[in-house]
């Protein structure tokens, strides 16, 4: 095992950033599901290789696409802002809290916006951002005690 793994901070953030990468993995494939078995497609091509008549909007699948984008704009900031809080050697326990707690709220988030439930799905982001948020604390406050 590389010496880098050896550090449990770092074995839980890789953890938690490859089950956050299946999270949007997996939304993006539940896309395509939807387009295959709705017969609703991104592109013209798709539609004329199909021989069918294009349809312009499919709720369902816009609600699955909003999520995805959700957690693109949410997510991979967020792997910026791990690896800078990891930097800081935090204490195992406030990282698990913090990294554990943003990848529970990003899966409920992704749960409660594909069915419509407010204001759980809100209640979800609002706890991912707060995360996140002390967690860029934490780190700068780290750096200002270093220097």
């Amino acid at each position: 095992m590389p010496d880098v793994l050896r550090d449990p901070v770092v074995r839980l953030l890789v953890v938690v950033y490859a089950l956050l990468v299946l999270k949007m993995a997996a939304l993006g494939s539940y896309t395509s599901v939807l387009r295959i078995r709705r017969s609703v497609f991104a592109t013209p091509e798709d539609y004329a290789l199909r021989g069918i008549t294009p349809r312009t909007h499919d709720e369902e699948i816009e609600r699955v696409r909003r999520a995805h984008r959700n957690d693109l704009e949410n997510i991979l900031p967020f792997f910026v802002v791990g690896f800078l809080y990891l930097l800081t050697r935090p204490s195992l326990v406030l990282a698990s809290i913090y990294l554990v707690g943003y990848l529970v709220a990003r899966s409920f988030h992704s749960i409660f916006y594909i069915r419509g439930m407010q204001p759980h799905r809100t209640i979800a982001f609002t706890a991912g951002g707060v995360l996140t948020l002390a967690m860029i604390a934490s780190t700068l406050i780290a750096v200002a005690r270093a220097g």
